[in-house]
């Protein structure tokens, strides 16, 4: 009985952090071009304007998302540490009203760029299922990093990603 559980554990431990470090499929792969209005202005935000510039880090969020609204502050504070870098920022709304999406920015003071996906089909073009998304897209347009959901910490591990680019 020892031996089959001391073999249970052995065998977890192996298994365990494979599982943990299984990556997106979408990493290493042409990301879908972004076209969406942007909340400031109502003119339209375009990916492909920024290949060959800029890597982008793409947040995908709602008003309502608990995770989210930790998150969101620590990439404003990853966007204003990095100023100067070749990275944009940008928060991709989901499914919510222009106006509810609006009052939300406005209360929570965030600073970070804000588009509207409407119907939700960026974010289902990047395989969103929970929020929020995290993608970082490289200047050649590759998807280089995919994180769904949010605990506190994980921002360490964006930061240091970013840092490879």
């Amino acid at each position: 009985m020892m031996k089959r559980s001391l073999a249970t554990v052995v065998i977890l431990a192996l298994i365990t952090p494979a599982i943990a470090e299984e990556k997106s499929e979408l990493i290493g792969t042409q990301a879908l071009p972004i076209s969406l209005f942007k909340l400031s202005d109502n003119k339209y935000f375009r990916s492909k304007d920024l290949l060959g510039k800029k890597h982008l880090v793409v947040s995908f969020f709602a008003t309502w998302c608990v995770p989210c609204a930790k998150e969101i502050p620590k990439l404003q504070e990853m966007a204003a540490e990095m100023k100067g870098k070749d990275l944009e920022f940008i928060l991709v709304d989901v499914n919510e009203k222009k106006d509810k999406v609006a009052k939300h920015i406005a209360k929570k003071e965030y600073t970070l760029p804000v588009i509207l996906d409407k119907y939700g089909k960026a974010f289902e073009n990047f395989k969103g299922v929970t929020l929020p998304l995290l993608v970082v897209i490289n200047k050649k347009g590759i998807i280089t990093y995919h994180r769904t959901g949010y605990k506190d910490g994980e921002e360490l591990e964006l930061i240091a990603h970013l840092k490879t680019l």
